[in-house]
């Protein structure tokens, strides 16, 4: 597989984050309050509008925020899905996607 660049890694660090932490915002808006949250995974608000804006938190509050909001299981269900595809398997398959898109246009 094609390793990234620091600032490649970073980029995509970035937006893994904004695009979690909008996930989670969605997800809990249309749950409950900050408040409730933070009681229910025995967090401050604070903790939860800091995972909600992409800043630093524990791990744990993480991976409660997502069990909590019924999140978890896709997450599973994702890594699930990688493990049971060797990252050797993973670069091929990418690779020969586009190769394919590249000669669609002449098949």
């Amino acid at each position: 597989m094609e390793r990234k660049s620091g600032h490649d890694r970073d980029e995509l660090q970035n937006e893994l984050t904004r695009k979690l932490s909008k996930l989670l915002r969605i997800e809990r808006e249309y749950q409950m309050s900050q408040e409730s949250l933070s009681e229910r995974i025995l967090c401050s608000r604070a903790s939860i509008s800091r995972m909600e804006s992409g800043r630093n938190i524990r791990s744990e509050f993480l991976i409660a925020a997502l069990t909590e909001l019924d999140l978890a299981e896709h997450f599973i269900a994702l890594i699930d899905s990688l493990l049971a595809e060797p990252p050797a398997k993973r670069a091929r398959d990418e690779r020969q996607r586009r190769v394919d898109a590249i000669m669609a246009p002449y098949q």
